[in-house]
């Protein structure tokens, strides 16, 4: 049975905040690694008001903890951006 997301998407995906998972692949040393990009509604500046440091650190831990205890997926980089606001 196929499933239509890495696992370690649909984990991260539950958390409050994160408004959508890819991954990206690059080639690095010689070979192609993958990059789990989580795309969340805060912003990611520490200065910014909008800032959420537990947000960060809960996609952090599930990540670690996905893809170290329910996976054999081999993610080389976690990359966390802000979801794009259109201004008004």
């Amino acid at each position: 049975m196929k499933r239509d997301k890495a696992i370690v998407r649909q984990h991260v995906e539950k958390i409050e905040g994160v408004s959508r998972t890819w991954i990206e692949w690059s080639y690095e040393e010689g070979h192609m690694v993958k990059t789990l990009v989580v795309e969340i509604t805060a912003d990611t500046d520490p200065n910014c008001p909008e800032f959420e440091k537990g947000l960060i650190d809960a996609i952090e831990e599930t990540a670690r903890d996905v893809l170290e205890r329910e996976t054999p997926m081999i993610v080389s980089h976690l990359r966390i951006v802000p979801r794009l606001r259109m201004s008004g």
